[in-house]
């Protein structure tokens, strides 16, 4: 016992309780080698996932079928984050739409909506309104009827809203704007989101690396006023990261519906670190919707990550780690893309 604890502080990290045993790392990307982590969504009954090939063009794929390039030729140094978004009609909510986001070479934030899933029908790639650029990723939470995006630019946080109305997008306010917290400006290295709920409220859990690798976490409505002045602060437990992730189980879109078991399927969640002195996947879970933690642990049979992790669920509330393989040993070989249950 003493020599872990040993090990564990060496790490960077505290020891923690025990957790429930965890799946198996799986080929999950098949024969797709990416720099990046794949990012991945649940859309009417389907698992969709999104890659930056090592082309650095963008590929998807449902069902688990074949990979296709995604039409328009856009090209991409950073991961492309898909989401689900409900659209707004004037008789009321009507069905959801999947989003393709990505950072292009020049630095423009881009999007597309799935026309339909057979014969790649995808829209044409469309910028985000404003003259904002970023040299680095994208990452979104959705609420019922809106979206937030985030990037980091200069060590600042900015956040941008997107709607659908009658199936068109909108930006309700035209520039991105940055987050307020002093503990947080000035000195943010990367930002990963997800939304749940708690109670009769549609929530953003938002979770940033400092410069000095420490972890903050902040919990906002889904309005872009709300998110940009977001409340950080450290997430306890101690912990250093070179790269964060966080994401949930339960639906896509968020319920509020306390005694539908979707409502606690979503309360499933887990933050995925890369620590810089070992440069494995370590997590820590939440059952409770991120109010109370089970402490850093690192996953069994560790990983080597080549960049930020990605986390993400399935309806039934199972949250999922995904990564870039980091290495050439066995079983998998480098920039394989690979997966394990968690939660």
């Amino acid at each position: 016992m003493a020599l872990l604890a040993g090990l564990l502080l060496l790490l960077g990290f505290p020891s923690s309780a025990a957790v429930a045993a965890e799946g198996s790392w799986i080929n999950e990307g098949g024969d797709a080698r990416s720099p990046d982590a794949l990012s991945a969504q649940w859309f009417q009954g389907d698992l969709y996932e999104v890659v930056r090939g090592e082309d650095n063009q963008i590929w998807w794929r449902y069902r688990n079928g074949a990979w296709q390039v995604m039409p328009g030729g856009a090209r991409t140094n950073q991961r492309p984050e898909v989401i689900s978004l409900l659209n707004v009609g004037t008789g009321g909510l009507q069905n959801s739409r999947l989003i393709v986001f990505h950072v292009g070479t020049n630095g423009v934030v881009y999007y597309s909506i799935l026309r339909g899933a057979t014969g790649n029908l995808w829209s044409d790639w469309e910028n985000v309104p404003g003259q904002f650029r970023t040299n680095t990723g994208i990452t979104a939470s959705t609420g019922v009827n809106n979206a937030v995006l985030y990037t980091v630019r200069d060590q600042q946080v900015y956040v941008q809203s997107m709607e659908l109305w009658n199936g068109a997008p909108s930006f309700p306010l035209g520039e991105w704007g940055t987050q307020h917290d002093p503990r947080v400006h000035g000195m943010v290295a990367s930002v990963s989101t997800y939304t749940s709920s708690i109670s009769t409220n549609i929530m953003s859990f938002e979770v940033a690396r400092g410069l000095n690798n420490h972890v903050y976490i902040a919990r906002t409505r889904t309005d872009r006023n709300s998110v940009q002045n977001a409340s950080f602060a450290e997430l306890p437990g101690g912990g250093e990261c070179e790269s964060v992730a966080v994401g949930r189980g339960g639906p896509a879109s968020p319920t509020t519906t306390t005694n539908d078991p979707a409502y606690q399927a979503q309360q499933n969640l887990a933050i995925g670190c890369v620590s810089p002195n070992d440069h494995e996947l370590w997590v820590n879970r939440s059952t409770d919707g991120g109010q109370n933690f089970t402490g850093w642990s690192r996953t069994t049979t560790g990983a080597a990550a080549s960049a930020t992790p990605e986390i993400h669920g399935a309806p039934g509330g199972e949250v999922f780690a995904v990564l870039s393989w980091g290495g050439n040993n066995s079983p998998f070989k480098q920039h394989m893309v690979v997966m394990k249950r968690i939660i």
